[in-house]
């Protein structure tokens, strides 16, 4: 065995060795989080896997940023087969795979090399272009260090092609006639450059090992680096949820053995949030989209993901320790995540709207960990903010958010003639939820709805004073101790009355019975009003007489859109019922921005930054539609007072079982 193979297996050898060691305390600290079961729905993983790693669905959204990263991502495996070959090449004092390959396999691949060298160089010059010119926006609060990473990965990648693309074209100088030239027409053109005698072996030999020490240095630098990505987003896409999205955990709390719920420290998160905090590569689309980030808040979702990998690693590192603990580091491992990393404040800003979750390439679920840390908060310490108190309290004694007497739950309906449900003779039970039984604009939504329905001949009924709360807005408030008891009561009336087939007029109680109820044994079959209108519409069931004149944008519900993708049944409704098409605001459907009410802000004061709502409002105001059509009782009350407030109440703020009604 010659010097040079042996250099090339202890180097191969020992830097293989170095990365597993770094990478093994990453993998252990992961693993220090909570059992969490992401192992089945296999076919539902692979089509995920293949839609955002292999085709990069998310990142081809923005074609520009997209297609540079899709380049560079596929030249990166292409190219790894070359760095493989080069390897070999090593091993074995100088062969290469064309000794064993045919030419109609190596020549293509030979081809693919040249190839995405060069289109991976390209890459690299517009990334550092975009990055130093352009400057994304969504960059901007980046670090140094962060920049710094991005500079040095960037380098190293464009590096490791032009090390590649140097070697070929000096093996094509010396020897054109065996090395597939053919196939390589930028590596040859490189090559006619160099004059007769102008590099010799030993020349190729260097940038040889230079390739070869590139590509380990990126390697033994992934597991310092934010750059992780490259090894654990793959993985992290793989293990993202394939329950509904729109569904939270829902832990046992009747197991005598835990005496804490919720994320209080690191290691009471899943694994799989402590992956998430791995995987994320900064790139800060979450932040670009996210309601409270847009409106000075505290809550940003990338400085969630930056603070908490750091926490992670940190206290990772400090329990792997095999000697006794300082006193510092004892305080590391004590460490709570709130408020030692995050403020209270930081974590009740988040209204669960999921448009961080919605943006991430690489599935992160940054809503899961914060109502952890919410659970960890209400159930363990009972701290919450002050007006989720009275709110709670209410749900307790009245089964709803403002304390009315369960007694008058929805005397108004039963005095207009909307029969109580009867399994036998109605085929849908109307859920009407809180706002819909004791909000005097709510219960205008639900008059149109039933008037639709009786108009369209579907026999339905209502539970009256019966109806529960159905739990949701405590859920993500963090007392799931509360919402489980309102849930099993509500589902125990459900399951008494026979309900089958539920309607609802509120995206989050729709949310909330269609996917967390079959956690606790409810299975129904649940559609929002668009989706039952949108079909009765398009059967000729309703026969709109008159068509709305004016123009209308749609602001899209957050536990409809995103949370359940029901896009185009409200669209199919406002084209059905008007003359124009409705006018789409430029954050629309998967990009819609919330009204500030979810994951129970309905019942919080906004206190900092500027209104959520207001924002909302300035970009309906924009549109200049003189109608705003809703699909939920919250986003009706916000994106009311956000025009009141800046003084647009003459821009009408409809449901859309208001404008059909008004249509028949």
């Amino acid at each position: 065995m010659t010097l040079f193979q042996i250099s090339t297996i202890a180097f191969v050898f020992l830097s293989l060795a170095f990365f597993s060691y770094n990478f093994s305390k990453i993998l252990k600290t992961i693993l220090m989080g909570k059992a969490r079961n992401r192992f089945g729905d296999i076919f539902k993983r692979a089509v995920v896997f293949l839609e955002q790693v292999a085709g990069h669905k998310k990142l081809l959204r923005q074609p520009g940023a997209g297609l540079l990263h899709f380049v560079i991502f596929w030249g990166f495996v292409i190219l790894t087969l070359g760095t493989v070959e080069w390897m070999f090449y090593g091993f074995t004092g100088g062969i290469s795979w064309d000794r064993y390959l045919p030419e109609f396999i190596y020549g293509p691949y030979s081809f693919s090399q040249d190839l995405f060298n060069s289109l991976v160089f390209v890459a690299i010059v517009y990334a550092f272009y975009r990055r130093i010119v352009l400057k994304p926006k969504r960059m901007a609060d980046n670090s140094a260090k962060s920049k710094a990473d991005a500079y040095l990965i960037l380098s190293l990648i464009g590096g490791l092609v032009l090390t590649n693309l140097v070697t070929h074209a000096m093996k094509i100088h010396h020897s054109p006639e065996t090395t597939f030239a053919s196939y390589q027409p930028v590596a040859s053109f490189i090559a006619s450059f160099f004059s007769e005698g102008s590099f010799s072996d030993p020349a190729v030999y260097f940038f040889w090992w230079a390739h070869l020490f590139i590509v380990f240095f990126f390697l033994n630098f992934l597991p310092f680096s934010k750059h992780l990505h490259v090894i654990v987003a793959a993985p992290n896409v793989w293990f993202s949820k394939t329950e509904p999205r729109g569904s939270l955990t829902t832990p046992d709390l009747t197991d005598e053995k835990v005496t804490a719920f919720g994320a209080t420290q690191t290691t009471d998160f899943a694994w799989k949030n402590l992956l998430d905090a791995y995987a994320c590569t900064e790139c800060g689309r979450c932040n670009e989209f996210c309601p409270t980030a847009a409106t000075g808040k505290a809550l940003k979702p990338k400085t969630l993901m930056i603070e908490m990998r750091a926490a992670i690693s940190e206290r990772g590192r400090v329990l792997q320790k095999k000697t006794a603990l300082n006193e510092a580091e004892q305080a590391i491992v004590a460490q709570e995540m709130v408020p030692a990393v995050f403020s209270d404040q930081f974590i009740w800003d988040c209204t669960t709207c999921g448009a961080c979750v919605e943006a991430c390439t690489v599935m992160i679920d940054h809503v899961d960990s914060i109502v952890e840390m919410r659970r960890a908060l209400v159930l363990n310490k009972g701290s919450n903010p002050e007006e989720a108190t009275s709110a709670f309290r209410n749900w307790e004694t009245s089964s709803n958010p403002w304390g009315f007497s369960e007694q008058s739950r929805q005397d108004w309906l039963v005095e207009k003639g909307v029969p109580l449900f009867d399994a036998s003779q109605h085929e849908y039970l109307y859920y009407i939820g809180c706002a819909g039984s004791f909000d005097d604009r709510a219960k205008k939504v639900v008059e149109s709805t039933a008037k639709v329905l009786n108009a369209a001949g579907i026999k339905f009924g209502v539970l009256g004073k019966e109806e529960k709360c159905n739990g949701e807005t405590a859920r993500r408030l963090g007392n799931e101790y509360l919402a489980q008891q309102m849930m099993t009561a509500n589902k125990d009336v459900l399951d008494q009355k026979g309900a089958k087939k539920i309607l609802t007029s509120c995206p989050h109680c729709f949310n909330s019975l269609k996917n967390e109820y079959p956690d606790i044994g409810g299975n129904y079959d649940v559609k929002h009003h668009s989706e039952l209108i949108q079909d009765l519409l398009a059967r000729g069931a309703l026969q709109p007489k008159t068509k709305m004149a004016t123009d209308v944008t749609f602001h899209d519900s957050c536990y409809i859109g995103r949370y359940n993708q029901i896009y185009d049944a409200p669209r199919d409704i406002l084209s059905a019922v008007g003359e124009n098409k409705p006018i789409e605001m430029p954050r629309s459907k998967e990009k819609g921005f919330c009204c500030g009410a979810g994951g129970g802000r309905m019942w919080l004061e906004e206190k900092t930054g500027s209104r959520i709502n207001h924002n909302r409002a300035e970009e309906i105001i924009e549109t200049k539609a003189s109608t705003v059509a809703v699909s939920c009782p919250f986003c009706m009350t916000m994106v009311t007072d956000g025009l009141k407030a800046k003084g647009r109440e003459d821009i009408q703020v409809k449901d859309l079982a208001e404008l059909v009604a008004e249509s028949l």
